[in-house]
């Protein structure tokens, strides 16, 4: 539920949100629980507020949740095998 209420209130940090639509912030919510399943990262961890904040900033660029996937994953994957 934490969770969720990050995603939620970084949705209404944005200058034109006004109102931020609930199926939005769950959408963004489920897609950050299946990256820290993927990444083993713990939801508390500094990486996944990193993650919060890059998810929002790709869907107020216009981006889809397939392309938002695809992104944040190719990017954990670069930086694992760093």
């Amino acid at each position: 539920m934490k969770l969720f209420g990050l995603v939620s209130l970084a949705f209404h940090r944005r200058a034109e949100a006004t109102s931020t639509e609930a199926s939005e912030n769950v959408v963004v919510s489920l897609l950050l629980d299946e990256w820290c399943r993927h990444s083993a990262t713990n939801r508390n961890d500094p990486k996944s507020y990193a993650t919060i904040r890059r998810i929002v900033a790709l869907r107020a660029a216009g981006k889809t949740v397939d392309e938002i996937r695809s992104e944040i994953f190719t990017e954990a994957a670069a930086e694992e095998e760093d």
